[in-house]
C-alpha cells in the first residue's frame, strides 16, 4: 500500500459532502438511502454501524495498548522516560480516517459522487459525534409514526427469529409498548441535536417521502449541493420505488417474508386495539404530536 497515496485520497474524499443518515429501526432509513444513492452524483450505502462498532472497539484496543506501554514503562523502563501513548485527539484522528476510509472503499465504483454518505439507523443518536469528525458534515434524520415501526419492527423480527422473539416480548402489544418507549427517546435525543445544528440537519417524514417523493428528494439534493432536476429525481424515484425492491408488488400488498414487507402509512390501526394506542399516546404522545401522527 502507498500510504501517501491513500491519504492523499482520503483527503480528497474529506473535501466532498460527507453525510450521515439515522432515524429509529424500520423508520425507512434502508429506503432512503437508496434512493439517494440512485443518484449519479451520490454515494450512499449501509449498514456500518461506526459509532456502535468500530468506535467502542477502536477504544478497547488503544485502552489495552496503552495499558501495556504504561505496565512497561513502569516495570522494566521506570529509570527513563518511558514510551507515549495516544491520547483522546489521537484515537479521534485514527476513527476519522478509519471512517474515511471506509467512505472511500465505498464510493470507488462511482467516480462521479460529490456527496458521499453512509447510512446505520442508530447513527441519529450520534450526529454530535460525526459532527467532531467531520466538521462540514451534514445529518438526515428520518422520521416514521413510531407505532408503524413498532408494528414493522415486530413482523421485521419474527421473520428473522420467530422463537427468540416470541420469547423475548411474548406478544406484539409487549413488543410494541417496549419499542415505543426507545422511539421516543431516540426520536428526543435526535430533535436536541437538529434544534442545536438547524442549518446541518434536515428531518424528513417518512410519510412525506411516500406521498411526494420527488419533492422530498429534491429538498434533499439541494441540502447536499447536488443536482436535482426532474430527470434525475425520476431516475431515483424509479430505481427505488417500492414495487422495483419489492420485485414488483404495489406498496400496501404484504409479504410476511420479505425486507419490504408492507410500504404503507398507517398499517398500525390494522393491528392495535385502541386500550394499545391510548397505553401509546401516554408514554410517546408528546412527540407523536410534535410530528403530526394523530
Amino acid at each position: 500500500m502507498d500510504y501517501d497515496v491513500v491519504h492523499a485520497a482520503i483527503s480528497d474524499l474529506r473535501k466532498k459532502q460527507i453525510f450521515f443518515i439515522g432515524g429509529v429501526m424500520k423508520s425507512g432509513t434502508t429506503w432512503l438511502q437508496l434512493l439517494l444513492d440512485a443518484h449519479p452524483q451520490v454515494s450512499c450505502n449501509g449498514e456500518a454501524h461506526f459509532t456502535r462498532g468500530l468506535a467502542p472497539l477502536l477504544q478497547h484496543a488503544f485502552t489495552q495498548h496503552s495499558q501495556l506501554i504504561a505496565e512497561k514503562n513502569k516495570s522494566i523502563f521506570n529509570e527513563l522516560q518511558g514510551y507515549p501513548v495516544l491520547g483522546d485527539e489521537d484515537i479521534q484522528y485514527l476513527l476519522a480516517s478509519s471512517i474515511s476510509l471506509y467512505l472511500l472503499r465505498q464510493s470507488k465504483d462511482k467516480p462521479t459522487a460529490h456527496a458521499v454518505g453512509e447510512k446505520s439507523p442508530k447513527n441519529v443518536l450520534y450526529f454530535d459525534v460525526f459532527d467532531a469528525l467531520f466538521p462540514t458534515a451534514k445529518f438526515i434524520h428520518i422520521v416514521r409514526d413510531g407505532r408503524d415501526c413498532a408494528v414493522s419492527g415486530w413482523f421485521h423480527n419474527m421473520r428473522l427469529s420467530r422463537d427468540w422473539t416470541l420469547k423475548a416480548h411474548g406478544s406484539m402489544d409487549a413488543y410494541v409498548l417496549s419499542f415505543i418507549d426507545g422511539w421516543a427517546k431516540d426520536v428526543a435525543g435526535a430533535q436536541a441535536i437538529a434544534d442545536a445544528n438547524p442549518a446541518r440537519v434536515r428531518q424528513v417524514r417518512y410519510e412525506d417521502l411516500m406521498a411526494n417523493v420527488e419533492s422530498v428528494l429534491a429538498d434533499l439534493f439541494t441540502f447536499l449541493n447536488v443536482d436535482s432536476g426532474q430527470a434525475v429525481l425520476a431516475q431515483c424515484r424509479s430505481a427505488a420505488s417500492f414495487e422495483t425492491l419489492s420485485g414488483g408488488r404495489p406498496a400496501g400488498q404484504e409479504n410476511l417474508n420479505s425486507f419490504f414487507r408492507k410500504g404503507e402509512p398507517g398499517d398500525w390501526r390494522n393491528h392495535m386495539s385502541k386500550d394499545l394506542n391510548a397505553a401509546i399516546r401516554n408514554r410517546a404522545g408528546a412527540w407523536l404530536e410534535r410530528f403530526g401522527y394523530s
